[in-house]
């Protein structure tokens, strides 16, 4: 009898799984602009032209690109993307706007590795010689 109900808890378990699986898989599926939109977010954050701006207290972020004069603005899993003609506001999955945020992030970082790498090679003197000098 206790073999027989575990065997019967198991299986609705694996249908309750099943299902879940099913329903999250739908709900994770991305329409076409959200794909069309992390592609043209991505092509601008690429670009070494494109400046790229994030705010630390309202955690939006910008891109900003002369050259094709379009304006991107990340806020909260919305993307608005900005020409002198257009505007189109896109809602992200939270799997899409963790995405493109890390997207940008890592952008971000490595630009400003570059830039570190950039000022500290500029460095002529050790402390030893600034010490000699005085």
């Amino acid at each position: 009898m206790v073999n027989l109900l575990h065997k019967l808890k198991r299986k609705v378990q694996k249908k309750y799984i099943s299902l879940a699986r099913t329903v999250q898989f739908q709900n994770n599926q991305k329409t076409i602009y959200e794909s069309e939109c992390i592609s043209i977010c991505k092509k601008l954050i690429i670009k070494e032209n494109s400046t790229l701006m994030s705010t630390p207290i309202s955690n939006k972020k910008y891109i900003r690109n002369d050259e094709n004069d379009i304006f991107v603005i990340l806020d909260s899993n919305h993307v608005q993307v900005i020409n002198h003609i257009y505007s189109y506001n896109v809602l992200l999955s939270d799997k899409s706007w963790d995405f493109l945020t890390s997207y940008f992030n890592n952008e971000v970082e490595r630009r400003r590795i570059e830039f570190e790498k950039e000022i500290t090679s500029n460095i002529q003197h050790s402390l030893k010689n600034i010490l000699t000098k005085l």
